[in-house]
């Protein structure tokens, strides 16, 4: 089974843009009870590089269309400033989910807001989906789990 990764969104004019965002109402059966108020990631890629200098590549990441597709728009038109928390949860032993990996970005924007809805002939196994691009100042990871950190701050403004 694929990890989940579940995406909280505060926004600093907006607040919570994630509240809501997992409930019925937004994202139909794919709701899971105990996420209501956290936005479903399908995938997450991030890059942090270092040849003379370190480099902070933009943060990407595709999510189902749920209700805070409207309020995103508004934040990447207003460059609102946003804080990102994604928690990754894995099966455990008992055959429950716990979560064992937290990526928290902080100062962050959105560069890049993409709607994509497949040929629903041709793909009818995929669904719209939104891809985002984001600039961050600072990364935080943790392995819970194995009790371990790093963290890691832009020496280039993000705006």
């Amino acid at each position: 089974m694929a990890n989940l990764i579940y995406l909280t969104l505060e926004g600093k004019q907006q607040g919570l843009i994630s509240r809501g965002c997992g409930t019925l109402d937004s994202i139909g059966n794919r709701y899971q009870t105990g996420k209501e108020d956290a936005i479903f990631v399908t995938e997450l890629n991030f890059s942090v590089s270092r040849s003379q200098n370190l480099a902070h590549q933009p943060i990407e990441f595709t999510k189902l269309i749920d209700k805070s597709s409207p309020l995103l728009l508004i934040a990447v038109s207003n460059n609102e400033i946003l804080s990102l928390n994604f928690d990754y949860y894995r099966t455990a032993q008992n055959g429950g989910i716990e979560k064992y990996f937290t990526v928290k970005l902080n100062e962050a924007s959105i560069i890049d807001y993409s709607h994509q809805c497949p040929n629903n002939i041709l793909r009818n196994d995929i669904d719209p989906e939104e891809q985002l691009t984001v600039r961050y100042r600072d990364i935080t990871t943790s392995q819970i789990m194995a009790g371990t950190s790093g963290y890691s701050i832009s020496d280039e403004s993000v705006f």
